[in-house]
């Protein structure tokens, strides 16, 4: 019986497997005839999207280093400064400042040669910044000793930064500086105009401009096949409100080159922001320059000094076409508020703080002050700058 059984379910076994497989085949036939027939690609686009926030000069005047001084304790407490400003800077992936002062050590000094207490740095990243750039015109104010012990403050506390190092060896190997952002591969490179007079010391290296150098630097960024280059330049003429002639053309010469975003600070005002089109490799290109995002944090307290702003944007990439795209740009203006009694300073969102009294009850001099910086900057950057447009000059 058993011998007689089991030929007749070996085929009744065959002849369901047959048909469960002819009907999966027809069925994957019949769809696949229908996508031909449609002549329409059943492709979806697949995007990385990061956002950005970038900010201007982080200095450190001597008044702001007393005024942290926490004699209790006996160190220097920089974390109200930026309790309210921060939140803002961690809404966005990924977030750069330029780190205006050095960690000299001790004496600490303001204007005219800088340096800070160490823990300057540590709290501007606990505000919410990921990369520094420290190619400035005051990278040099403490020497030799001045510039290592900054970048050994950097690594100390896991700190990516660009712009300055230790040795010709060491910026071989690190710059350009590649950071991978949630998917999207980005290149950054800084430069400074120069270092006030004061002569860079062996064996450290100082970015300055150097267009031949720049082009280099750009070549070799490009080669790792960066998804995003991004420049940012110490550039321009201090208290100029509008880009002048050379920040113009090395705009045009990184942009040429390579560069996608260019991020410019010094002028210690804020200077306007445009989208430019130029051509890179002989086709038609798009790329995002900010002239001079003003002061971050300072002493400085004359009219459009005393504040700045923060300029964010997202750079989405399409992973099926791998082509980038700049988009949503925005800026958002924040006041510096030196206060009294006791003496402290304020980074102050003006969203947060314009109609909004119940922190801080300015007096009428600084209610002055903080509605004059509001109209200035909203005043200045009301202009079809983020358009696509041509902007460089013809000659």
């Amino acid at each position: 019986m058993n011998i007689i059984g089991k030929p007749k379910n070996i085929l009744f076994v065959s002849i369901v497997s047959t048909f469960l497989v002819g009907s999966v085949l027809l069925s994957f036939l019949s769809k696949s005839g229908n996508k031909e027939h449609s002549g329409k690609k059943q492709i979806v686009d697949s995007f990385v999207s990061v956002s950005f926030v970038v900010a201007g000069d982080a200095m450190a005047h001597y008044p702001q280093i007393t005024s942290a001084y926490d004699a209790s304790k006996k160190d220097y407490n920089f974390y109200p400064v930026f309790q309210y400003i921060s939140p803002v800077i961690k809404q966005f992936d990924y977030s750069i400042v330029n780190y205006e002062t050095t960690a000299g050590g001790k004496p600490y000094t303001g204007y005219p040669q800088f340096s800070a207490p160490d823990t300057l740095a540590y709290v501007l990243k606990d505000a919410g910044f990921k990369f520094f750039v420290n190619a400035n015109n005051h990278s040099v104010d403490r020497g030799l000793k001045g510039i290592n012990n900054t970048i050994d403050v950097f690594d100390k506390y896991q700190i990516p930064h660009a712009g300055t190092y230790k040795d010709e060896e060491t910026r071989n190997n690190v710059c350009p500086s590649i950071q991978n952002i949630k998917g999207l591969k980005v290149a950054i490179l800084n430069y400074t105009y120069g270092t006030n007079g004061l002569i860079i010391p062996e064996p450290t290296v100082i970015d300055t401009i150097d267009t031949v150098q720049i082009k280099k630097d750009l070549k070799k960024a490009l080669d790792s096949l960066p998804d995003v280059v991004l420049v940012c330049m110490h550039w321009g003429l201090e208290y100029q409100r509008e880009p002048n002639k050379e920040q113009k053309d090395l705009a045009k010469l990184l942009f040429e080159n390579g560069a996608d975003v260019i991020v410019g600070s010094h002028p210690h005002v804020i200077q306007p922001i445009e989208m430019v089109s130029f051509d890179y490799n002989n086709r038609p290109k798009t790329g995002l320059v900010i002239w001079s995002l003003g002061n971050f944090v300072s002493n400085q307290r004359k009219q459009y000094t005393n504040g700045g702003i923060l300029v964010n944007f997202t750079i989405e990439k399409n992973l099926f076409k791998n082509t980038i795209k700049i988009k949503d740009i925005g800026y958002i203006p924040f006041w510096v508020y030196k206060a009294s009694s006791p003496e402290n300073y304020y980074v102050l969102p003006v969203y947060k703080f314009e109609n909004n009294d119940s922190v801080f009850k300015l007096n009428n001099i600084d209610e002055l002050a903080f509605n004059t910086f509001i109209k200035d900057t909203r005043a200045h950057l009301k202009r079809d700058t983020l358009n696509i447009k041509e902007y460089f000059p013809s000659n």
